[in-house]
């Protein structure tokens, strides 16, 4: 009863309401009590517009119109992106964004008609691969590559190299900052991290490659001594967690999977008391801070100068026409609204507000469209469950940070590329099969 309640297509409208009633709720009586002195403050006239919050709630349901299960990747990576930006973000412009009503209603209505471009990637079929002829096996060289990159980090940290604890890690990356600052060690670090980690561990399991998941996992204990990477070293044992939890649920129910999961912890973290600190790392880091930062990137590029993509290096360096000299897109933003904070946020507040304003957060949303068609045809015929698990660090990335940045360093560019060459596709561990592979 339960799974053919799951399949219907009116289950996925009941968690989309029921996930907003609760993230509504909590923004309330959790984050702007607590967090109201850091941007998570309540407009109180707000409260008294019940029209503007059933208008909101009804743009939470229109994307899932154009929501069809999971034919591709980018259904995936798009239920991520309702629930923790477009949700958290429609919230936040009812309760606090400091404009008049009908600018919120406009911006609310351009984040919809995003999110449902998002959704409609998924409904571009294909009937050929898109592959790169290769003679080697790609997956022995992301390995060598996983090896080398290991041993350079361990060389330029040699001296430098602590195992800390959580609590510590704040020191240890200060110690170390300068270290990783140029930008071929930068770089090299981010695609260690992003893609060939999560290439040679998750192929390793698929494999039954041991040494390729311990070599993996090395690496990921040398990142976190190096860098303090706090996600890194928790990487190995959530990815295997996630392995075996996907390889046995259908995936098709994976919007209301997701949801009730979320759904789970928002009632768990408010009902318990918890450590204010616990409820922090959830409720304001994971889901509220999509909001609050496009709600602020909003604010100052209504009344600054917007980046017209200049805040791309490779774009700068063409044009030199980035307005905010030598200081970064997400340090810009903190030091007007917290000090010495790097607020960086998602492709639709940087790729988007920051780039030309509220047309930029459409600009932005076909963007992603295109690069989703792209990554579909690039994924068709491959198990559902390997692509996810690859792409762990990518869709974190897409969520925090400008989708330019996470194709560069967030791993995007270099996974797609390995799933493109000919070694990859035919490789009978990761095909299609009957239970995880695309439509």
């Amino acid at each position: 009863m339960f799974r053919n309640f799951i399949s219907k297509k009116y289950s996925v409208y009941i968690i989309g309401i029921v996930y907003s009633i609760l993230f509504f709720y909590g923004y309330i009586v959790f984050l702007e009590p607590n967090y109201g002195y850091a941007g998570f403050a309540i407009i109180p006239e707000r409260m008294d517009m019940p029209w503007l919050g059933f208008f909101t709630y009804i743009l939470v349901l229109v994307p899932l119109f154009f929501y069809s299960g999971i034919n591709f990747i980018s259904s995936f990576i798009s239920i991520f992106i309702y629930y923790i930006l477009y949700i958290p973000i429609l919230f936040t412009l009812f309760l606090n964004m400091p404009f008049s009503v009908p600018d919120v209603v406009r911006v609310e209505i351009l984040f919809c008609i995003s999110m449902s471009l998002l959704f409609c990637a998924d409904k571009i079929k294909f009937s050929t691969y898109l592959i790169l002829p290769s003679r080697i096996n790609v997956y022995k060289l992301v390995y060598i590559l996983t090896i080398l990159c290991t041993v350079y980090m361990l060389f330029v940290y040699r001296n430098s190299l602590r195992l800390v604890s959580f609590a510590d890690v704040y020191d240890l990356r200060s110690s170390n900052d300068e270290l990783g600052g140029n930008f071929f060690t930068a770089y090299l670090s981010s695609w260690l991290s992003n893609a060939f980690i999560p290439l040679t561990f998750v192929y390793g399991l698929f494999a039954s490659k041991r040494l390729y998941v311990w070599v993996a996992t090395f690496a990921c204990l040398v990142i976190y001594m190096a860098t303090a990477g706090k996600s890194v070293i928790l990487f190995p044992l959530f990815m295997y967690g996630l392995y075996q939890i996907l390889k046995r649920v259908n995936l098709n129910g994976s919007f209301f999977a997701i949801g009730a999961a979320l759904i789970g912890i928002m009632l768990f973290t408010l009902l318990i008391d918890l450590n204010v600190f616990i409820g922090a790392v959830f409720w304001m880091r994971t889901l509220g801070n999509g909001g609050l930062l496009a709600n602020y990137y909003y604010q100052f590029f209504s009344e600054n100068p917007t980046t017209y993509y200049s805040h791309i290096n490779f774009v700068n360096a063409i044009t030199h026409s980035y307005p905010y000299g030598d200081v970064p897109l997400g340090r810009v933003i903190g030091l007007e609204y917290w000090g010495e904070t790097n607020s960086n946020a998602s492709f639709w507040a940087t790729d988007g507000i920051a780039a030309m304003g509220e047309i930029g957060i459409l600009f932005s949303s076909v963007i992603l469209f295109f690069i989703f068609i792209f990554f579909n045809r690039v994924s068709k015929g491959y198990n559902k469950v390997f692509l996810i698990l690859v792409l762990v660090p990518f869709i974190n990335s897409l969520l925090n940070m400008s989708l330019f940045t996470s194709m560069l360093t967030g791993g995007g560019f270099v996974i797609f590329l390995v799933l493109m060459f000919s070694s990859s596709v035919n490789n009978k561990y990761i095909n299609e099969n009957f239970n995880n592979s695309w439509r």
